[in-house]
C-alpha cells in the first residue's frame, strides 16, 4: 500500500502564503458546502470545467465535466443532495504544490462522516458509514481568483456500512 509521501510530485514549487490563503479557503468552503448542501456556494467556488475522480464513492470519473453536471451529480437526492442525509468532510495535514502560476495541487488526510436518517424528523439513523482515506484537490485560477477544479480521492478504509448510505447511482454512468 503506497502513502501520499510516496506520490509522485506533479508541481516543484512551493506555493506563496497568499495562494495558501485563498486555496485553504476555497477547500474549507468545498467542505462546507457539500455539508450544507449549500449547492449556490459550491457554483461560486468551481472552475467551469472539473476532473472528478470519485472511482470508489460513486464510481464516477469525469474529465473536463462542466460545472453545472458537476452541481447536478452531487444535489442529485439520490447522492449528497438526499435530506435524509447529513455528512461531515474533515480534511487533515496538507501538502501543497504549485504547477504553475494558475495550477495548484493540494494531497490531504480526509475522513467523510455520513449518515441517513428513517426520516425527516431525523430522530433515528438508518444507516452509517464514515471514508477514511487521502483526496488530491486541484485548483484553477479562473478570472484572477482561485476555484477548485477536482477531486481524486484514495480510499484507505470505510467504517460501518459506507456501500449503503446512498440510494441510489447518482454520478454513476
Amino acid at each position: 500500500m503506497g502513502s501520499i509521501s510516496s506520490m509522485p510530485p506533479i508541481g516543484k514549487e512551493r506555493i506563496t502564503f497568499e495562494e495558501w490563503l485563498d486555496c485553504s479557503g476555497v477547500l474549507y468552503d468545498w467542505a462546507d458546502c457539500y455539508d450544507n448542501k449549500n449547492w449556490y456556494g459550491l457554483m461560486d467556488i468551481i472552475a467551469p470545467k472539473l476532473t472528478i475522480d470519485y472511482d470508489k464513492v460513486n464510481n464516477a470519473k469525469f474529465t473536463d465535466l462542466p460545472a453545472e453536471k458537476y452541481i447536478e451529480m452531487m444535489a442529485d437526492p439520490l447522492f449528497l443532495g438526499d435530506e435524509l442525509i447529513s455528512s461531515q468532510h474533515l480534511i487533515g495535514a496538507t501538502k501543497w504544490e504549485k504547477v504553475s502560476d494558475e495550477e495548484i495541487v493540494s494531497h490531504h488526510q480526509s475522513r467523510a462522516a455520513h449518515q441517513r436518517f428513517e426520516d425527516v424528523r431525523r430522530k433515528d439513523v438508518a444507516v452509517k458509514g464514515h471514508g477514511h482515506g487521502t483526496v488530491t484537490t486541484f485548483y484553477k485560477k479562473v478570472d484572477g481568483r482561485w476555484k477548485w477544479a477536482g477531486i481524486k480521492t484514495k480510499v484507505i478504509w470505510n467504517e460501518f456500512d459506507f456501500e449503503h448510505v446512498f440510494r441510489g447511482v447518482a454520478g454513476k454512468e
